[in-house]
């Protein structure tokens, strides 16, 4: 009985506020994960971004062997995120299309863990509701991660194991629990996001150099820090290493992909319009493709709050099969002239709604941009304050230098890879770990703001809950199995 009650007060904890428990906070965290679920439940597997690849790697993968070019052009992702409905596969039997379903499902486990995990990182910086709240309902109004985590891919898998190294790390900085238990949870969740997604690999330098820190400015404490260094590393190879072994050994390159890359790195891979093109007409009334054709901007704000790219909310199915179409090939449809009789979409009519919701999505937006400030702010500031976060200083680069390297290994990926007439690799899924990190320096931005002005606290709070009640639709998926039937 006493076991049971640990467990429970261990789940329940997080939750808790000097007033007991937030209820505010509890209706958020089963907000999100029942969007997820609910998703889960309707959404059609085989569409999503490369959705036949990921099947077909599945499929491949069950029989219990690597994945080449010729049985998917997914080749190059590590196996862990197809590895359970695979096994599910080969020990009973199970047709891809559940496989694919179970798959989906275990992407609302992740969800739970990934969103539970956030609460508890932002416990350990400061136990006020405040900025547990803002974090978790900054990161709930984003339409890309209940989009992301409708799709088979590995940056479910990404993003969950990445909240929880950020809480083992911080773990460890803020309260010094360098224990083995901890040491190998921290090690094997590094191992296990390397094996997700090469996305992973991207967070590793920010958690480094946080130790470094730590290293120097706590001589007494340098053993123990530098055991975890190299158990991290130890567990990252062992993990993982291997994967990323034979892709050099069979294609000649650790960073293999399904497409051809430029001669070199060079910002002249990609046009100006790349960079400057923002297209603010259609970014507000018609954000779906071929609106702004790879321009970086709009179509990435476009990904975060809405679907751009059509896999998700806009849609489209043949009334004569009763199959559905991906936004790809309802965009090559009408490109060649109006609708057709047999075809039903949403494509002619979403544009307006998703421009709405570009609208309203500024303040959230706006409100990240100015968190973002305030913690450059932070680390500039030649005054300490430590009256919310030990640590302050070191900790905001922390979560800086999380989001720029996977900003910059992704902006790499993008040149070295360009899509000149269509832009078909800028997707915030990719990038989906950062916004986590994102989530919290909102969350620490409005602790500061509850201090200083409750007024305005709650105020802004209003705020983000009017963008979720308007982009609601947005995170519901329109490729629900239930028009099949």
């Amino acid at each position: 009985m006493k076991q049971e009650k640990k467990v429970f007060n261990a789940l329940v904890e997080p939750f808790r506020s000097r007033r007991g428990i937030d209820i505010g906070l509890v209706i958020v965290f089963l907000l999100i994960n029942g969007l997820v679920f609910v998703n889960a439940c309707l959404h059609d597997p085989r569409i999503g971004y490369d959705a036949v690849g990921h099947l077909r790697y599945i499929q491949t993968l069950s029989k219990l062997q690597l994945v080449t070019p010729q049985d998917s052009h997914e080749f190059f992702s590590p196996p862990l995120p197809y590895a359970i409905p695979s096994l599910f596969m080969t020990f009973t039997g199970m047709k891809l299309f559940w496989a694919a379903k179970l798959a989906q499902f275990m992407n609302v486990f992740l969800s739970i863990g990934l969103t539970f995990y956030l609460i508890k990182a932002c416990d350990l910086l400061d136990s006020q509701s405040s900025l547990k709240l803002g974090a978790l309902l900054f990161l709930g109004i984003l339409p890309v991660y209940y989009k992301t985590f409708a799709f088979i891919r590995g940056e479910p898998y990404v993003v969950f194991f990445t909240v929880i190294i950020l809480y083992y790390t911080l773990l460890m900085y803020i309260r010094k629990q360098f224990t083995a238990a901890n040491n190998t949870i921290l090690g094997v969740s590094m191992g296990l996001c390397a094996l997700s997604r090469q996305w992973g690999i991207l967070l590793f330098p920010s958690v480094f150099l946080l130790f470094g820190f730590q290293w120097i400015r706590l001589p007494r404490l340098r053993y123990s820090i530098t055991k975890t260094f190299c158990l991290c590393l130890a567990f990252i190879i062992v993990i993982s290493g291997w994967f990323y072994i034979s892709l050099h050994s069979r294609y000649g390159s650790l960073t293999a992909f399904n497409k051809k890359p430029a001669a070199q790195f060079s910002f002249s891979n990609q046009p100006l319009e790349f960079y400057v093109g923002v297209s603010s007409e259609l970014l507000f009334s018609k954000p779906v493709r071929p609106s702004f054709p790879n321009q970086f901007l709009p179509i990435f704000y476009s990904e975060v709050w809405g679907d751009y790219w059509g896999y998700f909310t806009v849609y489209g199915r043949d009334i004569r099969t009763s199959k559905f179409l991906s936004g790809s090939s309802v965009n090559r449809i009408f490109s060649k002239g109006s609708c057709p009789f047999w075809l039903d979409t949403n494509y002619e009519t979403i544009g307006a709604y998703l421009g709405r919701v570009n609208l309203v999505s500024i303040f959230p937006s706006v409100l990240a941009l100015i968190s973002l400030v305030m913690v450059v702010m932070g680390i500039v500031q030649s005054r300490s304050d430590n009256t919310l976060i030990t640590g302050r200083r070191e900790i905001y680069t922390f979560l800086l230098v999380a989001i720029g390297t996977t900003i910059v290994g992704y902006f790499w990926f993008l040149l070295m890879y360009p899509d000149i007439g269509e832009g078909d690799t800028i997707k915030a899924t990719y990038v989906l770990q950062v916004f986590p990190f994102m989530a919290i320096m909102v969350g620490i931005f409005l602790r500061r703001v509850e201090e200083r002005s409750p007024f305005l606290y709650r105020l802004i709070l209003g705020g983000l809950c009017f963008s979720l009640i308007h982009n609601i639709f947005a995170m519901l998926t329109h490729y629900s199995l239930h028009h099949l039937l």
